[in-house]
Formats: structure tokens, sequence, C-alpha cells
């Protein structure tokens, strides 16, 4: 296994994610504890932590390069194309099964996505065209929160070129998060999905306060070492939208509230882009 007690970079941005989340992790697990909810909604944030964090130190360890960038954006994209003829909620299409499970595809895909498309760069033409594609799955979904953290990464890598074709395409981009704000969203909150901070707060406000602190470390954590890289403002923009949405509207938090796919997600998009030597940011 990597040792995570290394002074180098990498490694260092690994502990600090770890330590982060993880907080964020137990805070929901207490708050629904402490207020009832069965541990059969809870525990898989623990357990896909756990799983996350093994599979960021093996990808660590492998430092995938080259052609696999394209194929993480690829098939990212088409993962969540197949949740168009997934199961859905009253119409909403955010889910794939697996077994017993209902996994949010956009929490555990777009992180990656995000870093690979960021490593390809803002002259390929193929990141250029899996961005708009997923832009487009997210509106169709619709899911405006992941539209609008996808959205906005992506500007962090494709505004640098100010060449029309890229200003027109953020100008897509964009449209299309407002085109999934605006579609028809019948699904009601969940109390541990998304009321999990208001659920905190009832069971004791120290217990709120750490896990909004612990959302609002994250995107911190990148940027204090990465913060020359592309890749990691793409990411740290991406996990201070979607930490901010339920701010704006009944959105799933982050990690904190119940659900698998953050945890997963969010782990694995760090190992990505913990392959990135200081020497490489772009």
């Amino acid at each position: 296994m990597a040792d995570l007690r290394s002074k180098s970079p990498s490694n260092r941005l690994l502990l600090a994610f770890a330590l982060t989340s993880l907080v964020a992790v137990i805070s929901g697990v207490v708050t629904m504890a402490s207020a009832g909810t069965p541990p059969s909604r809870w525990i898989y944030n623990l357990a896909a932590w756990g799983v996350g964090a093994l599979l960021a130190i093996a990808i660590v360890k492998a430092r995938p390069r080259g052609l696999a960038w394209p194929i993480i954006a690829l098939g990212g994209a088409a993962a969540l194309a197949a949740t168009l003829i997934g199961p859905d909620q009253l119409g909403v299409h955010r889910w794939l099964a697996i077994g017993p499970l209902f996994v949010n595809v956009a929490g555990v895909v777009l992180p990656a996505v995000i870093v690979a498309l960021a490593r390809l760069g803002h002259k390929n033409r193929l990141a250029q065209a899996v961005a708009l594609a997923v832009a487009a799955v997210l509106a169709l979904q619709p899911d405006a929160s992941q539209a609008w953290g996808f959205a906005l990464a992506c500007l962090a890598w494709l505004l640098p070129d100010r060449a029309p074709s890229v200003l027109v395409q953020a100008f897509v981009l964009v449209a299309l998060a407002v085109l999934a704000t605006l579609s028809p969203d019948p699904l009601s909150p969940v109390p541990e999905v998304e009321q999990i901070v208001s659920l905190a707060l009832s069971v004791h406000p120290a217990l709120a306060a750490l896990a909004v602190t612990a959302l609002a470390t994250l995107p911190v954590c990148l940027l204090r070492f990465r913060a020359r890289s592309r890749a990691t403002r793409a990411l740290a923009i991406y996990i201070a939208a979607i930490c901010a949405a339920p701010l704006f509207g009944w959105f799933p938090v982050p990690l904190v509230g119940a659900g698998m796919s953050f945890p997963l997600g969010l782990w694995l998009g760090i190992a990505l882009l913990a392959l990135e030597l200081p020497e490489q940011s772009r």
C-alpha cells in the first residue's frame, strides 16, 4: 500500500482529503443514527468511503497514463448516458440498479471525468465533445446541482482558450445547466439526503457546524496542494458547487447525506488528481 505518511504532495493531498471527508461522512452517520434512521440507510456511506480509499490507493500505485484519460472520459459519459434508459423515479433518470442498490451515477463518475477532461486539455476535440455530451445528459435526467457543478468545472479548463468556438461551447454548457434547473423535478426531499444538515441541527448544532465546516474545507484542501493545476481547479469548483447547491434548493448533500455515490466518486477523482506531479501542473 502507498505510504500516506510520505511528505510528497500526492500523499499529503490524499491524507488531507481522507481526514476531511471522513469527518463529513461520520457527522452524517452520527446524525442519522441519532435521529433513528435505520442502519441500512447510513452503513453504505461508511462502506463506500472505505472502498473508495482502497481504490484510490490502487489507482495511485497503478499510475494510469496516456490512453487512460480518454477511456475514463468516454466510460464515464457512457455510464451516465445509460441512466436515460435505466430505472426512473417519477420520470427522473439519475440512477442505475446494481443488485439491490440504486447508484447515483453522476456522483460516482463525474469527479473522475472532470479530471480526465482537464488532463486532455481545452484544445482536445474529444474532451470538448464529451463535455457537451455529459452536460446534455445531465440536463435530460434532469440533475441541476450536478449540471452546474460540471459546467462550472469545465469552464476552469476551457476558458484559458479565448477562441470563439470555445466561448460558444462554454455558453452551451451554461445553457444546458440552466435547462436542467428549469426542468420539472417532482421528487420530494428526503430528510437524510437533502435535509441532512437541518436534521443534524435538530440533533445538536455542533454536529451541523462540523458537517458544514468539513464540506467547506474540501475544495480548500485541493487548492492548498495543487493550486496551479487546471484539473485541481476544475475538481475544486465542482466540489464547491455541489456542496453549495443545497443552499439553493433540495439537492443531495455530498458525503454527509445518505448514499454511497459521493464518497466513492470523490475518492476516484482525488486519486486521479494525486497522480499529477507539481512540475506537470498546467
